[in-house]
Parts: C-alpha cells; structure tokens; sequence
C-alpha cells in the first residue's frame, strides 16, 4: 500500500449481552467500533483503555490470552486479535491492533464531538448493508468470543493492568521472530545486551510490523521468513490483513524508554543463515534442552519453546 505517512492505532469490538457497540462517525460517516491513535508515550493497551473512556464512557477489561512471564523490566501485553492496515485517506495509514472487550464499569455516553450516534448491534444488525465487512465480520468474532470468555475474576485486573504500565517518554515499536527450523529455534547472541535473543528491530516510519520481521529477518539471518499465523479472510477495498503477533512485550530499557514488542512466530522458506556481524556475537540453533541453559532469559526459553510446540503441532518433527 503506498503511504507516507503510518500511525499505530488501537481498536476495540466491546460486547455486552450479545452485542457489540459501535459509533457513527461524523468525518468517515460510517459505523465502527471506538479506537483512535496511539500517542507518543502510549503503548497499545493505554491507547485503548482511553479511547474507551473518551468515546464511550466504559472502562473496559480486554480478553485475551497472555504468557505467564515473571521479569523485571518486562511486561506482557495482551495481543490483538488482528492487524489491519486501513488506508484511510491519501497519504496516510493506519496499523491498527484490533481487541476484543468487555465492559466492567463506568456508563455509556456518546462523544458527541467525533460522534453522531451509538449503537448497539447484534449479530443480526451487522448485516445492515450501512456496515462495512470487515466490522460485520469482526464483531461477530468478537460476539461469539466474548460469549465464551472466561468469568471476569479471571482476567487481567484493573491493578494487574497498572502495574504494566511503563511511565516513558518514548515507547518504540518493534518486531521479533521466533523462526524454527526441524526442532530448534534460531537465537543471536547481541553485542550490545550480551544475551541470546530472536531476531528483530525498530519498526521504520514508512513500514507496517510484517514489512519490518522480513526486514529483519533478511538483515540480520539472511533468511526469508513465513509468517506462521491465522488471518480473517476480509476482502474490502482499502483494508488488508495483517498477520497477528502470538503476544505483545513491553520492554523498559531505562532512561525514559521502551519498547512495545510484537512477537511472531516465523519458519525459512529461502536463504541461508547469514548473521548480521555488526549486531551479533554468534547465531545458535536451540532446541527445548539448550533453551533450558540458564543464560537463555526466561522470555526467550518460554517463547522459543513454544514457537517449537506450535510448528511441530502444524507440520510435524
């Protein structure tokens, strides 16, 4: 998609009793569901907590599954459901993380300033010609998903979801890849962090996160990658799928920065390992028993095993 312009946005499908709310917006004149940009500072889930209290009144708990990851510095973050890329208008982009959600407090009011209207929708209601598919589609999922979520008690908590927040004045994307080959998972030692750790970087300007994990993978493997990853099939002019992370970290790197990383997991299907000199020590291929070494952190032996689970499940050992 030519763009010059890409900004991160964070989207949220909120369902209640069946339904899912959606807002008539008064400059695109079309129902979507509340969401807006990502400011400098933000990560996802922060952008997204606002904007539902800006746009709807609700305070709001995101249901999604979440690694169990326990280490200073490191916080995990719910994953989107999906990405798309939305261009919006000439010249600009959106990359937008969409969520499902629930309501848990707070009362319903309409931001009249952006808004004309608000709306509840069920599943028959989405089929109004007046909504585009990829919100039809989407909030049925999200209908359907939020109906078999688990009780509230056991999700993330409103205590649980301060605590990750990282007071920064710079919060940068990135993309990582977990990329498995017959049982084992490609690591780079890292000059600079003196650690092993997936491939990956800065997500550039003119970039989505898909554009930079192939960047990446080339730069500093050599290898061209597959995206392992289920997508909607949404097939709408101006809108293409983006293949979801498995999970999203918040990196605190100290002096006032921090990096929201979005984790995936990748295959080779083209090159041949060639590590980037200037970046790393050493490149290793690790299986379950070396992940277990106690100079692999905890992040990386967790995610690395289960990229492992996850490609043999798909194509066997």
């Amino acid at each position: 998609m030519a763009g010059v312009d890409r900004h991160f946005t964070s989207t949220g499908f909120l369902v209640r009793d069946g339904k899912v709310l959606l807002v008539n917006h008064r400059k695109l004149r079309m129902w979507l569901p509340f969401g807006g940009h990502i400011e400098p500072g933000e990560d996802p889930v922060e952008a997204l907590h606002r904007e539902a209290r800006e746009e709807t009144g609700f305070e709001i708990e995101i249901v999604a599954e979440r690694p169990e990851i326990n280490q200073r510095w490191l916080h995990v973050l719910p994953a989107p459901e999906t990405i798309l890329l939305e261009d919006i208008e000439p010249g600009h982009i959106h990359i937008d993380l969409i969520y499902f959600v629930r309501p848990v407090g707070g009362a319903q009011r309409l931001a009249v300033s952006e808004h004309s209207e608000m709306r509840w929708f069920d599943r028959h209601a989405l089929c109004d010609p007046a909504i585009t598919d990829d919100v039809r589609l989407l909030g049925a999922r999200a209908i359907d998903r939020i109906a078999h979520a688990r009780p509230l008690s056991s999700v993330q908590s409103a205590r649980e979801r301060s605590n990750q927040v990282v007071p920064a004045v710079d919060k940068r994307f990135t993309s990582s890849g977990y990329l498995v080959r017959d049982g084992k998972v490609l690591l780079l030692n890292h000059r600079r962090f003196h650690m092993w750790l997936p491939f990956g970087g800065h997500i550039e300007p003119n970039e989505d996160p898909v554009e930079a994990l192939h960047r990446e993978a080339r730069e500093e493997t050599g290898l061209e990658i597959e995206i392992v990853a289920e997508r909607p099939a949404i097939d709408q002019q101006g809108v293409h799928v983006l293949p979801a992370p498995e999970t999203l970290l918040l990196h605190d790197i100290g002096d006032g920065h921090a990096l929201v990383d979005l984790v995936y997991f990748v295959r080779p299907v083209n090159g041949a390992v060639r590590p980037s000199n200037g970046e790393h020590r050493a490149v290793g291929w690790f299986d379950r028993e070396a992940l277990c070494r106690p100079y692999v952190r905890d992040n990386v032996r967790l995610l690395g095993t289960q990229a492992i689970d996850r490609m043999e499940g798909l194509y066997g050992a």
